[in-house]
């Protein structure tokens, strides 16, 4: 029976890390080496006293240059622009005439270059309100503390 409530004990306290952990953040982050490189970019899985993880990968502190929040501007520019051509190259060939001198297909490929350009723009007019902020880490641990702090509020 003692060995049966250690082993139970044992499995129950698998989780337990030795260092303080915050988990499940739901923050995306970019995150760039001491050359400015960047080396990883998803959102943070954990976070503890000597090392970020983000998606797969743990990346210790003395090796963060600096840690950017939310996707690149390009980002709102390509998915405005595949949003805005996927959903105008639909509309174009549903609402092909047979009478109009465009086929279906070419109402939908019509649609799919006004609707990606008007959707790209209106991805890049999307990024005066992103709001993304900047950490500069350079492996100090005051400025990982003080990171930390941001992110768990």
């Amino acid at each position: 029976m003692k060995n049966l409530i250690f082993a139970i004990t044992l499995i129950m306290s698998l989780n337990i890390w030795a260092q303080n952990r915050f988990e499940n953040t739901n923050v995306f982050v970019r995150v760039y080496d001491l050359q400015g490189k960047k080396i990883s970019k998803g959102k943070i899985l954990s976070i503890s006293e000597t090392s970020l993880q983000v998606e797969s990968v743990e990346i210790p502190v003395n090796s963060i240059g600096s840690i950017k929040t939310k996707r690149s501007a390009g980002h709102n520019v390509l998915e405005g622009a595949v949003i805005g051509a996927s959903t105008m190259g639909i509309l174009g060939a549903a609402t092909a005439n047979q009478d109009s001198f465009f086929t279906a297909g070419d109402s939908a490929v019509i649609g799919a270059v006004f609707g990606g350009t008007a959707g790209a723009a209106i991805g890049g007019i999307t990024i005066l309100f992103k709001n993304s902020k900047s950490y500069e880490i350079n492996g100090d641990f005051e400025k990982w503390k003080a990171f930390e702090e941001m992110i768990i509020k």
